[in-house]
Parts: C-alpha cells; sequence; structure tokens
C-alpha cells in the first residue's frame, strides 16, 4: 500500500490538487468573466458573461489524471496486489471528497458555483476517465475541450444553457446528476479493465 501511495504521488498531487481546487471555488465563487458565445444571438455585452468557476473542476481532474499517471508499470503486472481495484478506491475516495467539499463551500459562501463545481468535477473526471482507457494520457484533453465547448456553443441565451452543456446546469438538475454520475461510473468500469490504464 506504502509503495502504491508512493508511486501514484498521492500527496503532491491529490492533496495540494484539493487545497488548490478548495482554494479557487472559495476565491471566485460566482465571479464571471466576458466570452465570446457562438451560440448565442444577441450582444457580447449581455450574452457573454461566462461563470470562472467553470475552469475550477479542471485542477482535480489534472491532479487525478497525474496521479494515475505515476506508475511502476513491471512491479504492478507482476505484483500480487489488486492495483486496479486500489486505483477504482483512490478514484472513488478523491471524487467523494472533491463533493464534500463542493458542499462545504457552499454552505460556507452560498454560492450555487461552488456547490455546482462538485457534480462538474465527477463529470469531468469521468470523461477524462473515458478518454484515458481509449487513448492513454492524451484523455486530459477531452475535460478541456467540453469545457470550452459548453462556454463556446452551450448557449441559447445567457442565462438558458442546452442540456448537453451538464457543467453549466443549476445544481439540482437532475439530468446534469445523472449525467455526472453515469460518466463517472462509465469512467470507473473502462479504467478499471483496460490495460492501458494499468
Amino acid at each position: 500500500m506504502i509503495w502504491w501511495l508512493k508511486a501514484r504521488r498521492v500527496h503532491p498531487y491529490l492533496v495540494w490538487g484539493m487545497v488548490a481546487f478548495t482554494a479557487a471555488a472559495l476565491v471566485i465563487q460566482d465571479s464571471t468573466v466576458i466570452v465570446p458565445s457562438f451560440g448565442v444571438a444577441e450582444a457580447l455585452a449581455t450574452e457573454g458573461f461566462t461563470p470562472i468557476s467553470f475552469f475550477v473542476p479542471l485542477i482535480m481532474v489534472g491532479a487525478l489524471a497525474q496521479t494515475l499517471d505515476n506508475r511502476l508499470p513491471s512491479a504492478e503486472e507482476s505484483g500480487v496486489r489488486r492495483v486496479r481495484w486500489m486505483d477504482s478506491g483512490l478514484i472513488i475516495a478523491t471524487m467523494a471528497v472533491v463533493v464534500v467539499l463542493a458542499v462545504v463551500g457552499n454552505w460556507v459562501t452560498g454560492s450555487e458555483d461552488v456547490l455546482t463545481s462538485g457534480r462538474s468535477t465527477c463529470f469531468l473526471a469521468g470523461l477524462m476517465l473515458c478518454a484515458r482507457a481509449l487513448v492513454s494520457r492524451s484523455g486530459i484533453i477531452l475535460p478541456l475541450a467540453w469545457t470550452f465547448a459548453v462556454i463556446f456553443f452551450g448557449r441559447r441565451t445567457s442565462l438558458d444553457y442546452y442540456e448537453w452543456a451538464v457543467t453549466a446546469q443549476p445544481p439540482g438538475n437532475t439530468l446534469a446528476q445523472t449525467c455526472a454520475a453515469a460518466a463517472l461510473a462509465l469512467g470507473l468500469v473502462l479504467t478499471h479493465y483496460s490495460r492501458d490504464t494499468l
């Protein structure tokens, strides 16, 4: 267990990633930035305000990807410990802590964007895990591409996002919650059974 934690570099990546995620979410809260959106017809002055919190989940997604990419292939393939199960447990525990941090952050600040960041992290992490099972380390690109797709093409109006823009939906949106859970579950399954992610 100790060698696995050291090989994955959990402390420098995940722990500090959680610190950065929490700090960013608490500092940014409901702040916005003007970014052009190609999916709306109105003027940029009224339609281009994008929550900076859209980018906060990428901190933890990147930290998790970096952690999983740190490994000792020969030792893991020849060892008797179930490394795949430990990795799956690490992913679940990480996402659980992220959700708890988001809930506590929402309780402290009252910001819905802080709360949404927990669900968005689970969804984007699921996308990253699915892509990683297929294209290895390049899978980190998918969550980033999704985030920019939502920003540029995900809106009907400034406050009305398309259903597929999961990361932009309000906290209580059932479809977004279902998509986040499904993406994470599928990502876990693909990670567990893919040889490329060992």
